[in-house]
């Protein structure tokens, strides 16, 4: 089975085994942008004057469990994550086993994306891939998402990144209307990139 790899931190190294697909989909998140991700995300905090040890990460989509793995490993100071297959949800268990600051979710991220305790963390960072037939067959409920969790991240009165990953064929313009995006290209795929400062 092919397996994934950690790109920096304490489990630097470590392999993840990709799970099976799921409804035909079996879309992971490649070196490139995963490092685009956490240095885009770092860039952020370091504007803000914090550090991975202040903020929160939430993984909406975990599938194999890879993006939240490199949050953990390289110290982020509470790890969230949300995954709704059973089997990749159980892979997820095995992974995270143990791990005081990571709480795992079986839960449509759709539908409970807001129900999760607030901490002491001083920043926030949400992090969306869901499989690609969410943005182009249930479009408006992926709005409608971004819609509350911005919403949402404005009510923390503390800063907050939310980023989203597109193929590049998939338009802008319906589903983040009227929120404050910017496009961040990476080959075939997009980063959808949205700050919310205080």
């Amino acid at each position: 089975m092919k397996s994934l790899r950690i790109a920096g931190g304490k489990w630097k190294g470590k392999e993840i085994p990709a799970p099976e697909e799921v409804s035909g989909h079996l879309n992971f998140t490649n070196s490139l942008i995963k490092k685009s991700i956490f240095d885009l995300i770092d860039s952020r905090l370091e504007g803000w004057g914090l550090e991975r040890e202040d903020s929160l990460f939430c993984d909406f989509f975990a599938g194999s469990g890879q993006i939240g793995a490199e949050a953990f490993s390289r110290g982020f100071f509470r790890v969230l994550t949300y995954e709704l297959d059973q089997k990749r949800f159980s892979s997820l268990l095995s992974l995270f086993k143990g791990l005081q600051n990571v709480t795992l979710y079986r839960k449509d991220a759709t539908k409970h994306h807001l129900k999760w305790e607030l901490g002491d963390e001083k920043a926030y960072v949400f992090y969306l891939d869901p499989p690609y037939t969410y943005w182009s067959v249930t479009p408006d409920r992926m709005k409608g998402m971004l819609n509350s969790l911005f919403e949402h991240c404005k009510s923390l009165n503390k800063p907050c990144i939310i980023l989203s990953q597109i193929p590049e064929h998939q338009k802008t313009d319906k589903i983040w209307v009227d929120l404050p995006y910017k496009e961040r290209p990476y080959g075939s795929h997009i980063l959808i990139e949205m700050i919310v400062e205080v």
